[in-house]
This record gives C-alpha cells, structure tokens and sequence, in this order.
C-alpha cells in the first residue's frame, strides 16, 4: 500500500481512532497492530485475550473498530456477541477474525452486524485494509 492510501484512511477518520483487537493468539496480536499502525497512523490500538476482558473494556472505553476473534479462552464468539458488542457500542464497526472456515460462518455474523470477516490464513493484510474501507470508507 502506498503512503498516499494510509493517508486516505488516516484523514477520513477522526484523528485519534480507538481500535480494541480481542484475539488470544499474541503473534496475531502484533501482526495485525502493525496493519492499524501502518493503514491508520494515528489510531490508538488496545488488546485484550479474552471474551469477558474485552465486554469489560467495551464498557468502561470507546471504540471506533473491533477486530474480534471468534475463538478464545473463558468464551467464543458467535453471532449474539456482535449484537451485545452493538447493544453496548451502537456505532463501533465489528470485523470478525477467525481461523475457523470462513464460507460457512461469515453470512451468520454479518447478518448479525459485523462489517467484515477475516480468515487466518488467507492474505490478512489485504483483508484488513478491505474491511477498513468498509469501515471508514
């Protein structure tokens, strides 16, 4: 991606774009921490490790963009989590994130409010700039 297309993301978001990745996987953690920083500069990017750490930071912070695991410790996710994340953040754009098979998943939870949906193993990089477009457009 060139620098003339960060910047097109990073100037249709407000500056200071808050993104909470939800994933226990810490090497995908950091992979995809290094897409925000690069595709949106000026994002502030949060982690958390688990499904109910990530409800307790959707609670008490706001955020622009959730990348959510489908898989994780002490709860997976499924399509009601996108709606509780929505009932919580009516505005906050949900990407989902899984290594599970995406052809049978994705129509469930975009239905369920989610903008986008990420396999592991296909070409993330350009998954996540795809759903940032979505997104912020």
């Amino acid at each position: 991606m060139t620098v003339t297309k960060a910047n097109q993301y990073n100037n249709k978001m407000k500056e200071g774009a808050r993104v909470l990745i939800a994933d226990d996987n810490e090497l995908m953690r950091m992979v995809m921490k290094g897409y925000f920083r690069k595709l949106i500069p000026s994002s502030k990017v949060f982690e958390t490790t688990n499904l109910p750490d990530t409800f307790d930071l959707l609670n008490r912070e706001k955020f622009d963009f959730l990348l959510l695991d489908i898989n994780m410790p002490r709860g997976d996710s499924n399509p009601n989590t996108v709606r509780k994340v929505h009932a919580i953040q009516p505005e906050i754009k949900v990407c989902m994130f899984t290594g599970n098979d995406k052809t049978t998943l994705e129509k469930q939870y975009t239905e369920a409010g989610a903008i986008a949906f990420i396999q592991k193993d296909e070409e993330m990089g350009l998954a996540i700039e795809d759903a940032l477009k979505i997104a912020f457009g």
